[in-house]
């Protein structure tokens, strides 16, 4: 269960992004529509424990994420959750397989490099850099390096947006299988409402907005 409580993000530009209390369900999907600039990505990393609400409480499965310390803040999140970034992140001189690999440098791994390639069916490609892969290539790659920690959260911001149509649902449905298959929860922000019969639950983030300054 993922739980925001009078969460507000005030940024050194003048953005102050103020979210309505929530709470998602444990082992549901959800769709969160919204254009550009509207507070998704916000909300997205706000619950990945990558920035820290000005204001409020984050709480995952019963623990409090602006409670712990920076250190004990990593450690949960390795543990538990699975990021999908809009920017991938991938390192584009290592091979598939060393992109997964290296994760071990940061604690032990739930799954074999070999189980996850084979779920997101890149086995063929593991010994392929990163900077040889199409587009979707590359998404299936992140789809796995998130995975292979087994998370009870899984978050994607914008899994689509550099891919054409056939290949931008052939990842929502890889992701949405594989997120039944895992039994976790399941984030996703989008701006495409195309993609919303995917998903058990459908919101616009500005039902989950409270108020707030954009600059």
């Amino acid at each position: 269960m993922i739980s925001i409580k009078s969460v507000r993000k005030k940024y050194d530009n003048d953005n102050d992004i103020k979210f309505k209390d929530y709470t998602f369900e444990p082992g549901k999907s959800y769709c969160i529509l919204g254009p550009s600039g509207s507070g998704k990505s916000t909300l997205l990393n706000l619950i990945g424990g990558l920035i820290s609400p000005t204001e409020g409480i984050i709480n995952i499965n019963g623990t409090c994420l602006n409670c712990l310390s920076p250190k004990e803040l990593d450690r949960y999140c390795f543990q538990n959750i699975g990021f999908i970034p809009q920017e991938l992140k991938l390192f584009a001189e290592f091979t598939v397989e060393d992109n997964l690999r290296i994760l071990e440098v940061e604690g032990k791994l739930a799954f074999s490099i070999d189980e996850v390639l084979s779920w997101v069916e890149m086995m063929d490609k593991r010994k392929s850099k990163i900077k040889n892969l199409s587009g979707g290539e590359k998404q299936r790659v992140a789809i796995a390096r998130a995975l292979i920690k087994s998370p009870k959260v899984m978050l994607c911001d914008e899994p689509t947006a550099s891919l054409n149509t056939a290949k931008g649902i052939q990842i929502i449905e890889l992701i949405t299988k594989l997120h039944k298959e895992q039994d976790n929860t399941l984030l996703v922000v989008t701006h495409d409402d195309r993609l919303t019969g995917y998903f058990d639950n459908t919101l616009n983030i500005r039902d989950l907005l409270g108020g707030g300054h954009y600059v």
